[in-house]
């Protein structure tokens, strides 16, 4: 296996502390719905202007991301227009070209066997099957919903690891949904 560093950082952030990083034979991936978001493009450019390879997930075509990344993979036909919060489609999309790409780069250097990205691969194959199965279970969930919502004053959504994304996505569709005020933490942070 092979031992490569993997830092997951805003945009915002890595353009604050820029020289900090070490870019010369850096891949940097460029997640944006729009690829129009100024700390998004801002930071890649920084990153190229120090020897980065730029590789963008975006959803817009003809982007200002799509533009200054030296490869992309699209999360739609570009027919969404969602400028400041995406839409649960491309945040999902999101994910999967996330996955996708980081098993185009296993198979590359291989650090993963045919059989193990065949095994990944089946997994986000079967996703669809799976969210349909969530989404039948809608009088479940708005019964829970109907029982325990009203009751709490104050929410919170909270996530660790890889969960934290979801976690903020969650939060973000509370809020929209909801009109509430709804924080979101760590869990790690949460540890006594």
């Amino acid at each position: 296996r092979l031992s490569i560093p993997v830092v997951a950082i805003r945009s915002s952030e890595l353009s604050a502390d820029i020289d900090a990083y070490d870019f010369e034979g850096a891949l940097v991936i460029a997640v944006s719905q729009s690829g129009t978001t100024t700390d998004t493009n801002r930071a890649v450019d920084l990153a190229r202007e120090r020897g980065a390879f730029v590789h963008g997930i975006v959803n817009r075509r003809n982007s200002d991301l799509v533009r200054k990344s030296d490869s992309v993979l699209f999360t739609s036909d570009g027919r969404d227009v969602e400028m400041s919060v995406a839409s649960t489609k491309a945040f999902y999309s999101q994910l999967v070209a996330g996955k996708l790409t980081a098993l185009f780069l296993a198979d590359a250097l291989a650090a993963m066997t045919d059989i193990e990205i065949a095994r990944e691969m089946f997994e986000l194959e079967a996703l669809p099957g799976k969210i349909a199965d969530v989404l039948a279970m809608e009088s479940v969930i708005a019964e829970a919903a109907t029982a325990l919502a009203p009751r709490a004053r104050y929410w919170a959504v909270t996530g660790s690891g890889i969960n934290h994304v979801a976690a903020l996505e969650i939060r973000i569709k509370l809020s929209e949904l909801c009109y509430k005020s709804i924080p979101v933490d760590y869990t790690e942070d949460k540890k006594h």
